[in-house]
């Protein structure tokens, strides 16, 4: 390895270190509201929708993966659904009305009051994800949101929102999925608890 690879990869690790520190508090606060809460949606046979773009669009599908299928426990099946993966509806969607309405599309047609939306954003300025929001918020759904530092009009449309603090898109992506799998976790060991 390099100098310059060796020195990236400290930097990057070193970053990402410093960056968990100051996230812990809203992650042993506000992620774990959210768990409970989600928790609640799923014991009320709810559903989970998330969404988000590029690499939060991966990190949703990623997510609900997670949910359906397994994390750490063997359990049931619980129902999450990831807006970003039938292709036809999304270019259906953006072709015939706009890119900003893909996920609004799909939660007008299948969410319900009591479901759960998350939007996930680096910037919080994605203009699909917060369309999705508002109309989440707006019709009976519990909404929440992984995003950066900044405060967006993103944070008004969410129930709970949570901010990495950084600027920097590959950090602000490796705390989302963090999160992601911390909140499969809490969500399982809730839920197992409540079954004992």
């Amino acid at each position: 390895m390099s100098n310059w690879e060796e020195n990236h990869v400290k930097e990057g690790v070193e970053e990402l270190i410093n960056l968990l520190g100051t996230l812990l508090p809203l992650i042993e606060t506000k992620l774990v509201n959210v768990a409970h809460m989600l928790a609640t949606v799923f014991r009320s046979r709810h559903r989970l929708f998330i969404f988000g773009n590029g690499g939060s669009a991966a990190d949703a599908q990623h997510i609900a993966a997670e949910f359906v299928n397994r994390f750490e426990l063997d359990r049931p099946a619980l129902p999450a659904i990831a807006l970003t993966t039938d292709t036809s509806i999304l270019t259906s969607v953006a072709n015939d009305r706009s890119f900003s309405e893909i996920f609004l599309q799909q939660l007008k047609a299948m969410a319900e009051p009591g479901d759960m939306a998350l939007g996930i954003s680096t910037s919080g300025a994605s203009s699909n994800v917060i369309l999705a929001l508002k109309w989440a918020k707006e019709n009976g759904l519990h909404t929440v949101g992984f995003m950066g530092q900044a405060i967006t009009e993103m944070d008004v449309y969410c129930d709970v929102a949570i901010h990495v603090p950084s600027l920097k898109t590959p950090r602000i992506q490796e705390c989302h999925i963090l999160m992601g799998h911390l909140l499969c976790g809490l969500v399982e060991k809730i839920m197992e608890k409540g079954n004992q």
